[in-house]
């Protein structure tokens, strides 16, 4: 199967899990085994912290830079960065950069 992103329209998401300014999130996938998504955040925007729960979350950084707020640590975040959230853990994501911040996002469920 074959994901573009690019021909899909975002669905614009203010506050991103209580964050800052607004998520723009094309969904390729979403399948009840688990989600494909990229989120864009624009320059000031954020995810704001949040728990997995009945899902874990890998995310890829394709452009732009942040901080992502990782169990309590601050990890900057560049492009080619993977970040992995397990289940029953907390982060969130703070575009710092001057561009917007793209991730990709793959959260299967966990069964």
């Amino acid at each position: 199967m074959i994901l573009d992103f690019h021909s899909l329209s975002p669905a614009v998401v203010p506050h991103f899990k209580g964050g800052e300014g607004e998520a723009q999130v094309r969904t390729a996938v979403s399948d009840g085994m688990g989600r494909i998504l990229t989120l864009t955040l624009p320059v000031g925007s954020s995810i704001g912290l949040h728990t997995h729960t009945g899902n874990c979350e890998i995310i890829h950084v394709l452009s732009g830079s942040g901080v992502c707020h990782d169990d309590g640590t601050d990890v900057p975040l560049t492009a080619g960065i993977t970040h992995y959230c397990p289940e029953g853990h907390t982060h969130g994501i703070d575009n710092t950069g001057a561009e917007p911040l793209v991730l990709l996002g793959i959260l299967p469920d966990v069964k």
